[in-house]
């Protein structure tokens, strides 16, 4: 007489089971904030991150090196006032650029005895060229980059491209945009 009737039961069973299963979901993805993926769309996510990728392995990590090598350069060359800075020192010749190879014949004609005073010379002069070259160009390069990027942080972009300058054209990395004489 009291008693629950059984299809009510049932129902209530039902309803309680379903209950504790959207609790259960509730809870798993509280926890990381997505359900659980299913093995199928884990197995197609996967095939979707290899597809380019080699099967070769000397290939994949040769692919694999060059992606990491283009985001480090993204990283350390990025953004317009530094590729401005790039362009600026590439756009024409730089006394900086042949200080290597200048030292190099500088310290054979200095073995020579009956020339070494004039090695010294030439030391000097390339010194005194190089430091001159090197302040005119950083001086440029900050007024350059102040009038086109006005509201810019320009950080460190003197030290950056008279780095630049101080290497041979064809070692520089990045490699130069535009060639000597073009606008920029």
């Amino acid at each position: 007489m009291f008693r629950k009737q059984k299809s009510n039961v049932a129902t209530d069973e039902a309803t309680q089971a379903q209950q504790d299963e959207a609790a259960a979901q509730a809870a798993a993805q509280a926890a990381k904030g997505r359900p659980t993926p299913t093995r199928r769309e884990a197995e197609l996510a996967r095939r979707q991150r290899l597809a380019g990728m080699s099967s070769n392995p000397k290939v994949a990590k040769r692919q694999a090196r060059q992606r990491d090598f283009e985001a480090a350069t993204e990283r350390q060359h990025g953004g317009p006032v530094k590729q401005f800075a790039r362009d600026y020192v590439d756009s024409r010749f730089r006394i900086a650029e042949f200080f290597i190879l200048f030292a190099v014949l500088l310290f054979v004609v200095a073995s020579v005895p009956s020339i070494a005073l004039l090695s010294v010379v030439l030391w000097l002069v390339m010194l005194v060229a190089i430091v001159i070259d090197s302040v005119l160009l950083v001086r440029g390069v900050k007024k350059e980059a102040h009038k086109r990027f006005p509201n810019e942080d320009l950080g460190r972009i003197g030290w950056y491209s008279l780095m630049r300058s101080m290497q041979f054209r064809k070692w520089r990395l990045p490699k130069a945009r535009i060639k000597r004489g073009e606008p920029f």
